[in-house]
Parts: C-alpha cells; structure tokens; sequence
C-alpha cells in the first residue's frame, strides 16, 4: 500500500465516507482502517519516533475518529476525507508532544529571499525529477526530510506539520524551504 493516495481517493468527499462510517458496518469501517492506517501511522511515527508510540497514537486516532462520526451531521462536512481525517493525527501528536516534550522548538531561520528558495518553480522541478526526489530526499537532514515528506507525501499544512514535529512554525517553513532548495540543487546535478 503506498503512502501516497490516488487522486481520487486524495478528494473524495467526507460526506460520503462518513455516511457509510456512521452506519455502523464493520466492513466499511475496518476498509476505512486499512486504506488509512499507512498514513496516520507514519505521521505518527515521524512525531514519535517510536514504533510502539506511534502505533498507539493511530489508534488513539481512530478512536476520536470513530467517535467524532457518531456525533457530527454529515450535511455539514463539506471537506474532503484527508481534510477532515488529518487533524485526528495532529491532535493524538499534539496531546503526545505536550505530555512528552517541552514547548515548540525554535531554530534559527533562513529567509526564502536570501536562499532563491522563493522564486523556485517548484511544481516544475517535482514533475521532471520525481524518479530522483527519493535519492535526493535520503541527503537532507532528518529534519528537512521530515517537513518534506509531510507537506508533499502526506499533505499536511503548515500549521499541522509544526504541531506534529512539536516544533515553531517559522522554524517549519525553514526547513521545508531548505529542503526545497537541497533537492533542487540535487536534482539539477541529476
């Protein structure tokens, strides 16, 4: 099972997966288990890094997720699933970090103007290099290949990537920047 989710699963409505959630037929609900459980496991693992914690911070996970479907008026879930699913992970990450660390991690932070990393046409750099964005991915620091792979294989925004690394958000945006440069510089000497 790969991480990265088809289109069609990526924007499909909540509302329709939730409808059959809310039914209660443990077929549905143990499908929807197995085509999410990659994902929020190894956004977990990357919060944790530990198999055991992470595996509890899924299901942690599933349960809230489960709960919140018995509670929630469908009509008015207007989001697609991951949207509506991602925060579920965030928050298990969340209420882990504020038992088990201290507050946020600020680093020093790199202007985007400064590094080019701004004016990138990144789109275009991910289309034609994406057989060797792994390889270059395996060169960057933990951190920036942490951000990197929860923005662009697990689509977390921002605001959830910080909360999930347990780290500042400017010091977020640092590294994905970094890491979009890194990758750039290495997929340009190929």
């Amino acid at each position: 099972m790969s991480l990265l989710p088809t289109r069609a699963t990526y924007n499909q409505s909540a509302a329709s997966v939730l409808a059959e959630l809310k039914k209660g037929d443990q077929q549905k609900q143990t499908q929807f288990v197995v085509s999410n459980q990659e994902r929020l496991f190894a956004i977990a693992f990357l919060a944790s890094g530990n198999a055991e914690k992470a595996e509890n911070l899924t299901i942690t996970a599933f349960q809230n997720v489960f709960s919140a479907v018995k509670q929630i008026n469908i009509k008015q879930v207007g989001l697609p699933i991951w949207e509506w699913l991602a925060p579920f992970i965030v928050q298990a990450c969340s209420d882990y970090h504020q038992r088990n660390s201290g507050p946020a991690r600020q680093i020093d932070t790199t202007d985007p103007a400064q590094d080019g990393s701004a004016s990138m046409d990144w789109e275009t750099t991910v289309i034609l290099g994406v057989p060797r964005v792994i390889r270059c991915l395996n060169n960057l620091a933990a951190e920036q290949r942490k951000v990197f792979i929860l923005r662009h294989q697990l689509f977390l925004d921002y605001g959830q990537i910080a909360v999930v690394l347990n780290a500042d958000l400017q010091t977020v945006i640092s590294w994905l920047y970094r890491a979009r440069v890194q990758i750039v510089k290495c997929l340009g000497r190929g």
